[in-house]
């Protein structure tokens, strides 16, 4: 395996996400590109429009990459962060899926907020929309369920 595309957004299951990525990727030595989508990167891209924000510049301004790279420093496994625009779902998953193949990366790892049916039907999920089109195996993470 030589490169792991995770899905980052800050929440419980993109956390537990991006853990299970970095082991399959420290067990393997493969690379990682995390990507989040955010109205954040308008912002940053027209600071610098002709070659978008760096490396230092993302995860100084995106907590939630700053987050995702500490967790790969931490791990000694290499990682990419990609800033994209925010779209619907189905874009996302898309877009998701399609850089994935671009990369010809070996896996997508994504969380799964685990919302009801009629909210799925209603909004959507990313994560259920790339198990349908992506040409790249998807490694779906569902929240842990707290005890009570």
């Amino acid at each position: 395996m030589k490169r792991i595309v995770i899905g980052a957004d800050g929440s419980p299951p993109a956390k537990r996400a991006t853990d299970i990525g970095l082991e399959l990727a420290a067990s393997t030595g493969a690379q990682v590109v995390f990507v989040h989508f955010s109205t954040l990167a308008e912002e940053l891209f027209q600071e610098d429009p002709q070659n978008g924000p760096s490396q230092q510049r993302i995860e100084e301004a995106d907590p939630v990459l700053h987050q995702a790279a500490e967790a790969a420093r931490a791990r000694g496994v290499p990682a990419e962060l990609k800033l994209q625009y925010e779209r619907g779902t189905t874009k996302i998953a898309a877009e998701l899926a399609g850089f994935a193949e671009g990369l010809d990366a070996d896996m997508i790892v994504v969380g799964n907020r685990s919302r009801s049916e009629v909210a799925e039907v209603v909004l959507g999920s990313v994560s259920h929309e790339l198990l349908r089109i992506s040409p790249v195996a998807v490694v779906v993470v569902h929240a842990v369920e707290q005890k009570a």
